[in-house]
């Protein structure tokens, strides 16, 4: 298994834009800390993982369970089993992974620890049971956020259309910071969306949004630390 891959990457800032009308924020007990990732195995970003390959997932505190099956998401359904074993969360096939493809795991904040905090940001893995993954990054942040809302956020191809769906979908910290990794080279655009994103052209109509400003964003192998 290995690490070894150059990221190139680019650099954007959202705003996030009032659709509905929002009310003010309602007081509350002190904010407590939710659980947080110690370590995963095998290491993120591994290439030629087994096809009965185990994800490993350890925190510093124990999970509320009822939190935990909603808040997991394999890109393109994959058919997969999870554990929950105290502090750890245990991710493997329902039969193999696909051979030689891209395995993507998303963890929403949602996960809770029995206090009912949520984490301070989401988890992406990716691992590969083939040789490559692609090594293109988008990271940035949203503006505006509040950090006690989820906020999801699509990759589109460029040029955009009516019927365009997301390519990939992440979820923002607490901060509002965000990060597409594994991507192939090309043209992007970006929109998020406050709460679970499915169909934006319809959602933006009742929900906070932030949009890209420019027209596209032209991921190459020279865009690393290029801010749009």
């Amino acid at each position: 298994m290995s690490r070894g891959i150059h990221q190139f990457s680019i650099f954007i800032i959202l705003f996030l834009l009032g659709c509905a009308v929002q009310g003010p924020v309602t007081g509350g007990q002190a904010d407590e800390k939710g659980p947080t990732l110690i370590t995963v195995q095998p290491d993120n970003a591994s290439l030629n993982i087994s096809q009965e390959q185990k994800i490993i997932l350890t925190f510093d505190e124990l999970l509320d369970p009822v939190s935990v099956v909603a808040s997991i998401q394999l890109e393109f359904d994959l058919d997969y089993r999870l554990k929950i074993r105290g502090r750890k969360l245990i991710i493997y096939p329902n039969k193999t992974w696909p051979e030689n493809s891209i395995i993507r795991i998303n963890i929403s904040r949602n996960i809770q620890d029995y206090q009912k905090n949520m984490m301070s940001k989401p988890i992406q893995l990716i691992y590969s049971t083939g040789s490559e993954i692609p090594n293109g990054t988008i990271i940035g942040k949203i503006i505006g956020n509040n950090p006690k809302k989820l906020i999801e956020l699509g990759l589109y191809e460029w040029p955009l259309s009516d019927s365009s769906t997301f390519i990939q979908k992440v979820e923002a910290d607490e901060k509002g910071q965000f990060q597409f990794s594994g991507i192939d080279y090309g043209k992007y655009s970006i929109a998020a969306i406050e709460g679970v994103l499915s169909d934006m052209n319809k959602q933006i109509e009742k929900k906070n949004y932030a949009l890209l400003t420019s027209d596209y964003i032209s991921l190459t192998h020279d865009s690393k630390g290029k801010r749009v």
